[in-house]
């Protein structure tokens, strides 16, 4: 990537075992190479973590991305397990939401992002994630290879209880913020 020749060695769907400082060992996918800034690499999880969690505590979006719990979640815990050489090269990302900005190491993905389309609340930068707009890379599965919801970090703006998320058949959804979903976060290098 620092050389510019992401493009050159990387393809979107490329996946990378890596092993949690937790024993769990997940596997990361290619998202997409230079949406949103030239040789950049996005990754996401190909499936979720073992560990569902909710968006809040509480019923609510208020705040949306940059105040809710599963920010916190990902900042403070997720991302300290993730191992060091890969901390190491990660690129901060801002997020432009219509709640204010974030700028994370780790981040949920949004509607837009996810389906290219919103019916929730769209972030003014977001693009569509090229690994994404093939439909069967949204179903997620957990450890037992059962489907699952996950997460995506855009509130629901016809609802304050709910954020969007991404159903077990990988449409598009939403669910009540303090119930929990799946967890699979992306980064860029």
């Amino acid at each position: 990537v620092k050389a510019g020749k992401a493009a050159e060695i990387l393809h979107v769907g490329d996946e990378i075992t890596e092993t949690l400082t937790t024993g769990e060992q997940v596997v990361f996918v290619v998202a997409g190479i230079g949406v949103y800034a030239e040789n950049q690499v996005i990754f996401s999880l190909k499936n979720c973590l073992a560990e569902e969690y909710h968006m809040n505590e509480d019923w609510t979006n208020k705040g949306g991305w940059p105040a809710c719990d599963m920010r916190r979640h990902l900042t403070e815990d997720v991302f300290h397990v993730l191992p060091d050489d890969l901390k190491a090269v990660i690129t901060p990302r801002k997020l432009t939401t219509d709640d204010g900005e974030a700028e994370d190491n780790i981040w949920l993905f949004s509607e837009y992002e996810v389906f290219g389309e919103d019916w929730c609340d769209k972030d003014p930068d977001d693009k569509p994630i090229p690994y994404y707009q093939t439909p069967a890379n949204r179903v997620k599965c957990d450890a037992d290879g059962d489907t699952m919801w996950w997460w995506e970090r855009s509130p629901n703006v016809t609802n304050s209880n709910n954020f969007c998320n991404v159903n077990s058949n990988g449409n598009a959804n939403n669910n009540n913020a303090s119930n929990s979903n799946g967890v699979c976060f992306g980064f860029c290098i």
